[in-house]
């Protein structure tokens, strides 16, 4: 705290539009948001009010200082949470970032261990996703709690926002090879949410394998009859990342049409490539080809590319 009073004595550029006391003053009353002072925030917001009544920073100081009086909503319902929600995301979170910077997410992690504490007996409402535990602890970092709130549902696995949550989780906590098995498989789960998150997907193999999925099949031939490129991803991921066999079994791989097929085929196919031409090799090819003709040809391309050249 020494450091930062030493440096608001310090001529700042920004203070050009503003005179030393009005700069002065705001910055008492965001010194003590940051350490959680109420007290002191609400002396400094008094005296910045009545020394500058028309200051463009009052309301959104003042409902920063306000917040640290507020309760969590009451009853604990989705609707209530949901609310407790919007108002932090509207309101809170715009005017802490503006305000404190780089430690608005430390003024706002109380406000979410609150909703999260109240959101503790809710289950999982699709209708009301945010107002969940598991959302709620993933807002301030808390990775082991966002594990256990998923892993309380007795659902989670069929519900893909879960399942997204838990591999974040599961990532975080040093699991990636854990997160890729629970991410992978939305890609037939729920298409338009992988394809919304892949981008920012902290797994780098499946990131990275998105943009350039992306870019490589947008006219290929065998994605002519689909409606959602997206469920072709895993099995053309698998045919870059070959180590990704050894994370599924071919029974874990639901019946989801074509490109879930063409995943479970290539599991048994894979391996089998490096033990040369045999029976088993011919047979899952010959079953591939029989699914989708197109990705079989694709398929034969790849495998081709990876032969040595004499």
């Amino acid at each position: 705290m020494r450091a930062a009073a030493e440096r608001s004595t310090e001529p700042r550029q920004l203070d050009l539009f503003l005179d030393g006391r009005d700069a002065f003053l705001v910055h008492e009353v965001v010194t003590s948001l940051v350490v959680r002072d109420r007290v002191g925030a609400e002396t400094g917001l008094e005296r910045l009010r009545d020394e500058h009544p028309v200051h463009p920073d009052l309301p959104a100081l003042a409902l920063l200082v306000a917040a640290m009086n507020s309760r969590p909503p009451s009853p604990a319902t989705h609707v209530t949470v949901t609310a407790g929600i919007e108002a932090v995301q509207q309101g809170l979170a715009p005017a802490a970032r503006r305000l404190l910077g780089e430690d608005a997410a430390t003024f706002l992690q109380p406000f979410w261990q609150a909703l999260a504490a109240t959101a503790a007996s809710l289950p999982f409402d699709e209708a009301h996703p945010y107002a969940h535990r598991s959302w709620l602890c993933q807002q301030h970092g808390d990775w082991p709690a966002v594990r256990a709130a998923v892993e309380a549902e007795p659902d989670w696995a069929t519900r893909p926002r879960l399942r997204y949550r838990l591999g974040l989780a599961r990532h975080h906590l040093g699991e990636p090879e854990a997160a890729i098995r629970l991410w992978l498989p939305l890609c037939w789960m729920d298409p338009a949410l992988f394809a919304r998150r892949a981008p920012t997907l902290p797994s780098a193999i499946l990131r990275e394998g998105w943009e350039a999925f992306e870019r490589a099949v947008s006219f290929d031939e065998w994605l002519a009859d689909t409606t959602d490129a997206t469920v072709w991803f895993p099995a053309w991921l698998l045919l870059r990342h070959r180590g990704l066999v050894h994370l599924f079994r071919a029974d874990e791989v639901p019946d989801a049409g074509a490109a879930a097929g063409a995943f479970r085929h290539l599991l048994s196919l894979v391996p089998l490539e490096s033990q040369g031409l045999s029976d088993a090799l011919v047979r899952e090819r010959r079953a591939l080809q029989q699914l989708s003709p197109g990705f079989f040809r694709y398929y034969l391309d790849v495998v081709g590319q990876r032969r040595p050249r004499a």
